[in-house]
């Protein structure tokens, strides 16, 4: 069964009013937000009110205070009136304009430098400009001449090097030799000992022989006896004397009194004055043979062997050895008397001599071996190795030292000018891009003894000049300023405030006066001294009106447009609220027309 017209009707009523109802909490919501707004753009424009700037406070040239708004631009700007600042980063490197730059490098003096600010004397440029191309010139020829002497130079250096060389070989050679030739009339002690007490294979042990052969076969005291007598023996009786081994020990010999055989004291002396014979420059004359093992290859050195096996010699080995470790890696070699000292003290201490396990390792082989060493190889040594004479090379004909030239002086001129307080600003700028925190005063060219008529004056002014004085590129500490940033009064205030650029101030100073004692000041002069910028004189903070101005523009467009936005969704409201108060009575109106049919055709049909 179909639906009825009436009840079409109701659906499409009851759909309307749903979407009034929806339709009007949009709106209601909208209205709601725009009380936010409200407070957003109340908020923003309250902010404004409270915004200050940084501006510089200063007075014009009739007096008058002023403000200007405080960007680098402005404190760059030279004026007589103003104190002079600088800003830095923070690496403390001085920002500069592009144009303070550019005249900085494409100059070569704080004289140049001031030319590109202010009127000089010009026929002081004329002379300048002369004398430094003259200058240039000599330095041309200046430079031509110190290559040349550079060559020069060093040729006369290497040749008499060379010869010096030969020389100072020479005296060592000569020295040398002259031992060598000593050594040659030297007494053949190994002769003298064996010929009085037996070699180290026909020592029977009898008579003169008796401490040799026993020696040889294992007796520590007659070992003892035979070194004393080698050591200190005038032929009659033997001293008791305190000697230094080796290795820094302390070894004292026995006083036994007598001779070791009667019949051989003579030749026993002779042998003991030979073993104590030194040359004329007090070096002992009698040295080991160098050969540590009697011949066995690999160990003529013990020392040098520990060593290659990646071990420090053992007392005993650096007491048993030929050679002396000079600590330098060269060993040179223990002289005859020497070995005595160090063998006796191996003797005499050898209960001191153990192995890992305890047992002492001084036995008979042992001191066997020591002895044919020494006796059989050391003290066979007669002389010294020739030594090897130098080559004299052929003595050239030495150049004669060249003399170097003279570098050229380069001009500097004391600048003469009439403005005296821009001289000083420019002069400052300079000295700080030219990486110095002190500067020179700008002075008056005549002294105040000078009487006032003969003093150089312009139009009645008096002229004043600076120490000239050439740029240290190398020094130097500046860096170019962004242009956007050189005229940004916003950011620099951002930048001192936040610790992002520092501030410096040009002070007149003197070392006279307490507050400026300061030892490597010694005259008065301006100082670049940094300053917070809340206590620059000249910085202070005042109402940014213009941002007040903008925020109020804005506040009031912002609160028009809300209000007319808030107009119109009342009026939307009371047109949905008319509309749904008609859909409603004429839904009320047709459900009740529908409930009545429904009503009759029940009755009708019961």
């Amino acid at each position: 069964m179909g639906m009825s017209a009436g009840q079409a009707r109701l659906l499409s009523i009851t759909s309307r009013l749903s979407d009034n109802e929806l339709r009007s909490q949009s709106i209601t919501n909208a209205k709601l937000r725009l009380a936010t707004e409200s407070t957003d753009a109340s908020k923003a424009y309250m902010e404004a009110l409270n915004s200050t700037e940084l501006v510089y406070r200063f007075y014009d040239d009739t007096g008058a205070l002023s403000y200007c708004n405080l960007t680098p631009a402005f404190l760059y700007s030279y004026d007589s009136l103003k104190n002079q600042y600088s800003i830095q980063n923070s690496s403390g490197v001085n920002l500069v304009s592009s144009k303070d730059a550019m005249n900085y490098e494409n100059t070569d003096s704080l004289y140049e430098f001031l030319a590109c600010y202010m009127d000089v004397d010009s026929s002081e440029i004329t002379q300048y400009e002369g004398d430094m191309e003259l200058y240039n010139q000599q330095m041309e020829q200046y430079k031509k001449d110190m290559e040349q002497y550079n060559i020069d130079y060093a040729k006369y250096i290497a040749t008499k090097a060379k010869y010096d060389k030969y020389l100072e070989d020479m005296e060592k050679y000569n020295v040398l030799y002259e031992k060598w030739l000593a050594s040659q009339n030297a007494t053949d002690l190994y002769a003298i000992f064996s010929g009085a007490v037996g070699t180290s294979t026909s020592a029977d042990g009898t008579d003169a022989s008796y401490c040799y052969y026993h020696a040889l076969h294992g007796s520590p005291s007659c070992y003892l006896h035979l070194l004393n007598e080698l050591l200190d023996f005038d032929g009659i009786k033997l001293e008791t004397h305190e000697y230094t081994t080796t290795d820094g020990s302390t070894v004292t010999t026995n006083a036994a009194t007598g001779g070791m055989w009667g019949h051989a004291n003579a030749e026993m002396h002779q042998v003991s004055v030979g073993m104590n014979e030194k040359y004329d420059d007090g070096t002992m004359m009698r040295f080991c043979d160098g050969d540590d093992d009697l011949g066995t290859e690999g160990l003529q050195n013990i020392l040098e062997q520990a060593k290659a096996e990646g071990r420090e010699p053992t007392k005993l080995e650096i007491l048993k050895s030929d050679y002396i470790d000079n600590g330098d890696g060269t060993y040179s070699l223990k002289s005859l008397k020497q070995k005595a000292i160090d063998m006796y003290y191996i003797i005499q201490e050898r209960d001191n001599f153990v192995d890992s396990n305890g047992t002492i390792i001084i036995d008979a082989n042992m001191m066997n071996e020591m002895l044919i060493n020494f006796t059989d190889g050391d003290m066979k040594k007669l002389t010294l190795d020739e030594p090897k004479k130098p080559v004299e090379p052929e003595k050239p004909e030495l150049p004669d030292k060249p003399v170097k030239p003279i570098e050229p002086e380069k001009p500097l001129y004391e600048i003469k000018f009439e403005d005296k307080e821009k001289a000083q600003w420019y002069t400052n700028l300079w000295y700080m891009m030219n990486g110095s925190d002190s500067v020179n005063l700008v002075k008056k060219v005549n002294t105040d003894n000078v009487d006032a008529e003969d003093e150089e004056s312009t139009n009645g002014n008096f002229l004043y000049y600076v120490e000239a004085v050439e740029k240290n590129a190398s020094n130097s500490n500046y860096k170019v300023i962004d242009e956007n940033l050189l005229t940004s009064s916003e950011w620099l205030q951002f930048a001192l405030e936040n610790g992002i650029v520092t501030l410096k101030q040009a002070q007149y100073q003197d070392p006279s006066l307490n507050e400026w004692k300061a030892p490597e000041i010694d005259s008065a002069g301006i100082m670049w001294t940094s300053i917070i910028h809340t206590n620059a004189s000249d910085f202070t903070t005042r109402e940014d009106e213009q941002a007040i101005a903008l925020a109020e523009v804005k506040y009031k467009n912002a609160m028009t447009e809300i209000e007319n936005k808030d107009k119109k969704y009342d009026q939307d409201l009371k047109k949905l609220d008319t509309e749904h108060n008609a859909l409603q009575t004429e839904y009320e109106s047709i459900k009740n027309t529908i409930d009545k049919n429904v009503e009759r055709s029940f009755k009708a049909f019961s």
